[in-house]
């Protein structure tokens, strides 16, 4: 039997986050996604949350350069970068928008493996330059394990990158993801939750 969905934020009734979401955010530099298409599925998947809370962010879902046309009109047209680790790529903390002009960002979001797919497979995004954390925060997203200890959701990512480099008060979207956390774990029996939240009442 399919689950009753929220018609606003696209959860589970049982789960809505429609009370956790604040005025939305006008980002001046705009949010592009391109999603893995088995994140689509993923319950706990932060893409929904920006989108509920962020105005200006496009979502294109797909693998393959034929799925992200769209996508690759806005890099060909705009200045762009690509938030994505290398050796190349420019600390966000050190850039000076005034001197790095950056419109549109380009995030991956998937797990580790399926975002270095993405990026394998698309070879017109090494043609944007990259924007990398020298300083991330400490993940909070404890309900989705990450697989490597500095890896950070995509909702942490791009919120970190606003607010260095927008100079954003993101704490709408932390509020958001925390109140996601709340509602996907608020049925859970305490010791199952404790796993999860490392007995962290936070969210109560």
């Amino acid at each position: 039997m399919k689950r009753s969905t929220c018609k606003i934020c696209h959860f589970s009734v049982k789960t809505c986050v429609c009370s956790h979401i604040s005025e939305p955010i006008c980002n001046k530099t705009h949010v592009v996604v391109l999603q893995h298409p088995s994140e689509l599925t993923t319950a706990k998947n932060t893409v929904r949350l920006l989108s509920l809370q962020l105005k200006n962010i496009q979502v294109f879902v797909g693998e393959a350069p034929s799925d992200f046309e769209q996508a690759q009109e806005i890099a060909r047209q705009n200045k762009c970068a690509l938030l994505y680790p290398g050796e190349d790529a420019l600390a966000v903390e050190d850039i000076k928008p005034d001197q790095t002009q950056i419109d549109y960002l380009f995030v991956l979001d998937g797990t580790w493996k399926k975002a270095h797919k993405l990026a394998m497979l698309n070879p017109w995004l090494k043609e944007l330059p990259q924007v990398s954390f020298n300083s991330p925060p400490a993940n909070q997203y404890k309900i989705r394990k990450a697989e490597q200890q500095y890896s950070l959701s995509t909702l942490e990512a791009c919120a970190y990158f606003l607010s260095a480099y927008d100079a954003l008060d993101t704490t709408p979207l932390y509020t958001l993801l925390e109140g996601m956390i709340f509602e996907q774990t608020k049925f859970m029996p305490e010791h199952v939750k404790a796993r999860y939240l490392d007995n962290d009442d936070s969210t109560e």
